[in-house]
């Protein structure tokens, strides 16, 4: 171990955070609590280590903690308390909620005296220091900004804070990433990623992982506990062609999806289409030793695709008029599950193509994302409140109103995004819907359901 720092290291342990849930410090990241990480990292780097808090939070921690004398919550009070408790002039100052920060890091920082160029935190500060930090709190003021002007540039990532449960997970992947001779890359993708429609609580997370071999943690699920306690974990399809997703559900409701691919897999992902589409939405870095971080971030969003001709539309219509009649004589067959899964996956799906279609004829430029992401945001809002009765329960003359309700609102979309696009439809209409009435009668008031 290097020889420790003549600096008093200070752990602000915080209390109960609104975001998080419950007190940061007990939280656990890969075996341990964050408080203990961070105290242990302190003591690598410190000559002494002193913890400030409140001792109205009631911590179970394995070391004291110094009140900060004070009812209001703000790192200040923390920095201020230990100042004037601190044995050394020079104060290295660590939040407990930045688990990637190393040692090499902090001693850095004590050597250039300074702050990162990310914030006040972590940064060292001195009892010289103690006279203006009083003043400000006095007037009210409880920021750190610019009370240390010296800047250091430093990894975004080592000082990244985890504000939220999810948040602490993805800093356990990158840290388990750098731990790992076989995965070379993982960046966070989706929601979490993006700045147009940015992640709410409800949000997965969707990570990354290029390694050398994907069917090792396709085959072997252990891995995933190394971010927290797992109930369920499945594999599936991803949404990126050819590549599988490891799928986690975590004790505390997080959803993660691990999408496993080749290390060299990483130039294919940002010249397919889909690829693209995923990454010029937003993509962030976590680990990184194949230089992927500055092409991946520069990823432009691929052109929308072209409006339909006369054969994709005639395409799209044949299909859906062909299986309204399908989805029909199963129901009339006494075959209700068959058919309400033929009406919610295949017309359904044909109905979300041509609402994107509507909408793009309506403004070419609107962004109608993928599959039904998002359609409340960008499709027609008739058609959407027309969607309310699309939906049916398990039951004949439910599944048939919802299929009559459905050939409604599709041939209306129809015919009004057929005009707009300058195309003429070849389907029958009056001819389509005596077939399927001749079968299943409209239940709806004023008819009957048989013949």
């Amino acid at each position: 171990m290097a020889d420790r720092l003549a600096a008093t290291g200070v752990l602000l342990v915080g209390g109960a955070s609104e975001r998080f849930g419950s007190a940061k410090a007990l939280a656990r990241f890969r075996g341990e609590t964050l408080a203990g990480r961070a105290w242990h990292v302190l003591g690598e780097t410190c000559e002494e280590v002193i913890a400030v808090g409140k001792d109205r939070d009631v911590l179970e921690l394995p070391f004291p903690v110094l009140d900060d004398g004070t009812g209001e919550r703000a790192p200040v009070f923390g920095v201020i308390a230990a100042l004037r408790a601190a044995s050394h002039e020079t104060c290295l100052v660590l939040p407990v909620d930045c688990p990637l920060v190393t040692s090499d890091l902090l001693r850095a920082l004590v050597a250039a005296g300074a702050v990162p160029h990310t914030g006040p935190l972590p940064g060292t500060y001195s009892k010289a220091m103690l006279v203006e930090l009083e003043a400000r709190v006095a007037a009210g003021e409880l920021s750190l900004r610019g009370v240390n002007p010296t800047v250091l540039e430093v990894d975004e990532r080592l000082v990244a804070n985890a504000n939220t449960r999810m948040e602490l997970i993805e800093a356990a992947v990158a840290d388990w990433c750098s731990s790992r001779d076989d995965v070379r890359a993982a960046v966070v993708v989706g929601s979490q990623a993006r700045s147009l429609v940015p992640a709410d609580r409800w949000s997965d997370l969707d990570v990354g992982l290029f390694v050398d071999d994907p069917t090792v943690l396709q085959d072997d699920a252990t891995w995933v506990a190394e971010f927290g306690r797992p109930l369920v974990t499945f594999l599936e399809e991803a949404a990126i062609r050819g590549a599988v997703e490891r799928r986690v559900l975590y004790e505390g409701g997080e959803d993660v999806d691990f999408v496993l691919l080749p290390a060299s897999a990483w130039r294919e992902l940002a010249a397919t289409r889909d690829g693209r589409h995923i990454l010029a939405r937003g993509v962030r870095v976590l680990h990184d030793e194949l230089g992927i971080g500055s092409e991946l971030g520069e990823v432009a969003e691929p052109d929308p695709p072209a409006l339909p001709d006369a054969a994709a539309f005639d395409e799209l219509t044949s299909d859906f008029w062909y299986h309204a009649l399908w989805v029909a004589r199963k129901l009339r067959r006494g075959e209700v599950y068959t058919a309400l899964g033929g009406l919610t996956r295949l017309l359904l799906s044909n109905l979300v193509t041509l609402l994107r279609w509507h909408a793009r004829s309506l403004d070419p430029a609107v962004d109608t994302w993928h599959g039904t992401r998002f359609v409340e945001r960008w499709a027609d809002p008739g058609a959407l409140a027309a969607l309310e009765t699309a939906f049916p329960h398990y039951a004949v003359r439910d599944v048939a109103r919802a299929l009559w309700d459905t050939i409604d609102v599709f041939q209306g979309l129809e015919e009004e995004t057929a005009r707009r696009l300058g195309l003429s439809s070849v389907v029958d209409h009056v001819q389509l819907r005596r077939l399927v009435s001749e079968v299943v009668r409209d239940p709806r008031p004023g008819a009957t359901l048989w013949p």
